[in-house]
């Protein structure tokens, strides 16, 4: 089974602003390539192994709070031949519904 069958949701293309957070350390300002309500793809290379938990701040734009949700880090991609850029690959942890309406809304504004 790929692992696009495996998702529960499905991912859009999307390019919003992103910070990622460890332990109150902030380790990396991204951008995401996809999005969906149960993950996203970051476009970056930080020192993380799957497994770890971080915390995501996605941009809402202008003068509103971000948007921020606990992930865990599910991929680490690295450059290949194939595959030409660094990402970090997170599922969403403890999103409710107020979460997944803020996601909606941010995909239905930023449609890539």
């Amino acid at each position: 089974m790929s692992d696009q069958e495996r998702r529960a949701h499905p991912r859009s293309p999307a390019s919003l602003a992103t910070r990622i957070w460890h332990e109150e350390r902030l380790l990396l300002s991204a951008r995401t390539l996809d999005v969906s309500l149960s993950g996203a793809l970051l476009h970056g290379s930080v020192r993380l192994d799957p497994g770890e938990i971080v915390r995501v701040e996605v941009s809402r734009g202008g003068l509103r709070n971000p948007l921020v949700l606990r992930a865990e880090v599910v991929r680490i991609e690295t450059p290949s031949p194939l595959l030409r850029r660094h990402g970090i690959a997170v599922r969403w942890l403890d999103a409710d519904v107020a979460d997944h309406a803020a996601l909606a809304s941010l995909l239905r504004a930023n449609p890539s």
